[in-house]
C-alpha cells in the first residue's frame, strides 16, 4: 500500500475557517482596544490634570506645572500603552503559529497511523521542532519549501521564537534572513547605531505583517494538494 496524505475537503474548511475566526477575533476583541492610543492617552492627561488639580493644596501649585506634570505622566501611560499592544500583537501571532503548527502535526499523524506505529510518529512528526516537520510533505512530493508562502511562514517561526525566548539563535537567524523584523529604533529614528551586538526587543511586527502572516497560513491550507503521495524507493 502507498502511503498518502489525504486533504478531505471538509477538514481543509475547518483548518481555514479556525484560522480565519482566531484572526478576526484577535483583531476585534484585542487589538481593537488599541485604535486610538492617542486620544487615550488625552484623556489620561486630562483625568490627571483635574486629579492632581483637586488635591489638597493644589492652591499653592502653578498650574502650568500642573499641566507639565499631567503631560508627563500621559506621555509614560502613552508609552506603556504601545508596548502593551506590541506583546498583544505578538503573543495573538504566537497562537496563530501554535494553532497552525499542531493542526499541521496532527493532520500528519491522523494519515500517517494506517502506515507506521506511534513510537515512529512520536520522533518524527512530534519531535523536530521548527520547519523540519514540512520535510515530511517534501517527502510526500509537495515543495512546499520552493512556494513563494515558505519565507512568510519560515519569518513567522522565527518571530514567536524570538517573543517566546529572547536572543539565541531564532534572533541571529531572523535578522540574517528577514532583518525588516529587526528595527533598531534609535537606527530607525535617525541617530545611527549606538549597540554592537542584537537585542531581541527590537523585534517589530506591524499590522500590515500581522496580516501577511495570516494570509500565509491560510494560502498553505488552500494550496496544500488533495493527495500526497509517498514513493517509497525500489
Amino acid at each position: 500500500m502507498q502511503p498518502q496524505l489525504y486533504m478531505w475537503e471538509g477538514a481543509r474548511r475547518i483548518f481555514l475557517e479556525q484560522h480565519r475566526f482566531y484572526v478576526e477575533q484577535v483583531k476585534t476583541r484585542l487589538l481593537s482596544q488599541f485604535d486610538d492610543l492617542e486620544g487615550q492617552a488625552d484623556r489620561f492627561a486630562e483625568e490627571t490634570f483635574e486629579r492632581f488639580g483637586s488635591a489638597p493644596g493644589h492652591g499653592d501649585v502653578d498650574m502650568a506645572d500642573l499641566a507639565d506634570a499631567a503631560y508627563e505622566e500621559a506621555a509614560s501611560h502613552y508609552l506603556a500603552l504601545v508596548e502593551l499592544r506590541k506583546q498583544v500583537l505578538l503573543s495573538g501571532l504566537a497562537g496563530m503559529y501554535h494553532q497552525w503548527d499542531k493542526q499541521l502535526r496532527e493532520f500528519i499523524e491522523r494519515e500517517l497511523h494506517h502506515y507506521v506505529d506511534a513510537e515512529w510518529t512520536d520522533k518524527n512528526v512530534w519531535k523536530p521542532s521548527g520547519d523540519k516537520v514540512l520535510d515530511i510533505l517534501e517527502a510526500f512530493g509537495w515543495p512546499v519549501k520552493s512556494l513563494p508562502i515558505y519565507a512568510l511562514l519560515d519569518a513567522l517561526q522565527l518571530v514567536v521564537n524570538v517573543y517566546k525566548h529572547g536572543k539565541g539563535r531564532s534572533l541571529n537567524d531572523l535578522d540574517r534572513k528577514y532583518s525588516h523584523y529587526v528595527v533598531d529604533p534609535v537606527k530607525a529614528a535617525g541617530y545611527g547605531a549606538w549597540r554592537t551586538t542584537l537585542d531581541h526587543e527590537w523585534l517589530t511586527v506591524t499590522d500590515e505583517q500581522f496580516d501577511e502572516f495570516a494570509n500565509a497560513v491560510s494560502q498553505f491550507w488552500s494550496q496544500m494538494p488533495e493527495r500526497l503521495y509517498y514513493e517509497v524507493p525500489k
